[in-house]
């Protein structure tokens, strides 16, 4: 199964693993929530049978939300969902597979941006490998472990983190609501945590225009340029640094010449040559 959790609101994380994962205040439950609102056992997650959990209400008194609407049986869940337990406000994630990123924005989605942004995407090196040497468990662990230093990087900074694929995390900060030296400062937050992290990861950032569409599920981004960060992955592994920096994004933050010049690069399905960054703090 993918590694899936619940955010709260002040930030923690609780981790679903291994079967059904109990939410209440009665100190028996899996995550123990002693809350305004909260029942003594209040909801359940379980593992589906086709990937992913379920969500029940284990009939408590103020009743479990899904997206606004009151939950009256077990239903599937999706990254993104929001969760309603009492007055606790939930957001379930898991990792998908990078072509899974964006696709469903809900029936009800609508366009609430349309311009420039910062896009991030933090990439673990060599997980796959890493998973099939020490097992899936231990991966796991692994996992959370960086996704605990790295996140809160991410939420000081005003970032939005729109998916988790995998062995990488997709995120982005609008341009008309943050100013370039808070990304450079987070930059140089998340290259001073790759030395402890507990795998090697690394950073990509690009700058450019997109849309931003609103819907259950959250928000899902769409244009050429987020395309472009995904393809700029693969091909800019060969250039050895740890923070790449597309030229759009190291003009965008005036980095050019604090930066080290990695040269013209072909980019898949994106014509001519592209410039490229190694951005080292």
């Amino acid at each position: 199964m993918p590694q899936a959790w619940l955010e709260m609101a002040d930030g923690r994380m609780l981790w679903l693993d291994k079967g059904a994962c109990t939410l209440g205040r009665a100190t028996g439950n899996t995550h123990v929530l002693d809350l305004p609102g909260i029942s003594r056992s209040h909801a359940m997650l379980q593992p589906g049978p086709t990937g992913g959990y379920l969500l029940a209400d284990l009939k408590s008194t103020n009743g479990t939300y899904l997206n606004g609407l009151r939950l009256e049986q077990v239903v599937p869940l999706r990254d993104g969902d929001k969760i309603e337990l009492g007055d606790v406000a939930l957001t379930y994630r898991c990792q998908q597979a990078p072509d899974q990123a964006g696709a469903d924005g809900g029936a009800t989605s609508v366009q609430i941006h349309s311009g420039k942004v910062w896009l991030l995407m933090l990439d673990i090196i060599g997980f796959t490998g890493h998973v099939q040497r020490v097992g899936a468990e231990a991966a796991s662990a692994d996992f959370k472990k960086w996704l605990g230093l790295v996140r809160p990087v991410l939420i000081r900074s005003g970032a939005t983190i729109n998916a988790y694929l995998g062995d990488a995390l997709f995120a982005y900060w609008r341009v008309d609501k943050h100013p370039p030296a808070k990304i450079t400062t987070a930059l140089r937050e998340l290259q001073a945590l790759q030395t402890a992290s507990p795998r090697p990861f690394r950073i990509l950032l690009h700058h450019g225009p997109v849309r931003i569409s609103g819907g259950l599920q959250g928000e899902s981004l769409t244009g050429p340029d987020v395309i472009y960060l995904f393809r700029i992955e693969k091909s800019t592994k060969p250039l050895g640094s740890t923070c790449v920096l597309s030229e759009p994004a190291a003009v965008s933050l005036e980095l050019t010449q604090k930066a080290r010049d990695l040269g013209r690069h072909p980019v898949k399905d994106y014509e001519g040559t592209h410039g490229f960054y190694g951005f080292e703090g």
